[in-house]
């Protein structure tokens, strides 16, 4: 069991086929949970758990993708002398946000002034419903996005990743759940809709693990540019989405959620050490 989340070098594929089982099982619990955690009153483990995810994104982007990136544009662009990595990892935390606060106001989800994506959530049970879908497609981009990073890995580095994916698989997907939930949707439109997010990185990995048994790893640059773009997308996830939800409202017990997001970047820390 440990070995399949501390990989060699080369992964073997079946390897890739129990990790994408693993994410679509824990997003599967995600995108439930909402339906689950509405007959208890579990609100504050739901915020410790998700602060705690976001303190496990937050490290897992600086410490072990940008860094790995970094290396890897090195390796693979040996006369650029540009920080490449950190330029890709900011122009995708820079689409992420376009896609996210952008679109929404667009749609006119946020004529009210209040914050687009914030206006857009809310009123998902009004008029036409597009909110749930839009958080769908674009959590199901950068979820799809990190399930190839994972796949294209061959590194000891990617059980880190996986790690810092089935954390997130989990918060993005009960966020998701609940945005569904509160829209009063049929639930005939929300299985299948709900599907699409718990298929999205599994469909990833295994896209990313059929290139590599293709292709081989090559030159390594294709690695290196996926963990920028999935870098960058999960800076964005961890900052402006979990601390933005968690911290910036008015609420209780900050001090223990800020103490579940040091837990979660002190573990992502401390793995650096041997991974």
């Amino acid at each position: 069991m440990f070995a399949l989340l501390a990989p060699p070098d080369v992964i073997d594929f079946p390897v890739i086929l129990f990790w994408a089982g693993l994410i679509a099982a824990v997003g599967l619990a995600g995108v439930y949970g909402p339906w689950l955690a509405a007959r208890r009153a579990s609100a504050h483990v739901i915020a410790y758990g998700n602060s705690f995810a976001g303190g496990v994104l937050f490290a897992a982007g600086l410490i072990h993708l940008l860094a790995d990136a970094s290396e890897g544009f090195a390796s693979a662009y040996p006369d650029v002398d540009y920080p490449a990595a950190y330029a890709v990892a900011t122009l995708a935390f820079l689409l992420v946000l376009g896609l996210e606060r952008v679109i929404p106001r667009a749609l006119e989800s946020g004529s009210d002034g209040k914050d687009p994506e914030s206006a857009a959530i809310l009123s998902a049970g009004k008029g036409g419903g597009l909110a749930p879908y839009l958080l769908l497609v674009t959590l199901s981009i950068h979820s799809f996005i990190a399930g190839v990073t994972l796949g294209l890995s061959t590194a000891s580095g990617a059980g880190v990743l996986l790690v810092a994916i089935l954390a997130h698989k989990f918060a993005a997907g009960f966020a998701l759940g609940s945005t569904f939930r509160t829209a009063n949707l049929p639930l005939r439109a929300v299985i299948p809709a709900l599907l699409v997010f718990v298929g999205s990185t599994p469909l990833g990995v295994i896209l990313g693990g059929i290139a590599i048994e293709s292709f081989g790893q090559g030159s390594g640059a294709a690695e290196a540019w996926f963990k920028a773009v999935a870098a960058g997308t999960f800076l964005y996830i961890a900052t402006l989405d979990i601390v933005r939800e968690e911290f910036f409202p008015g609420g209780a017990n900050r001090g223990r959620r800020l103490l579940g997001a040091l837990l979660g970047a002190g573990l992502m820390a401390l793995v650096a050490i041997w991974m």
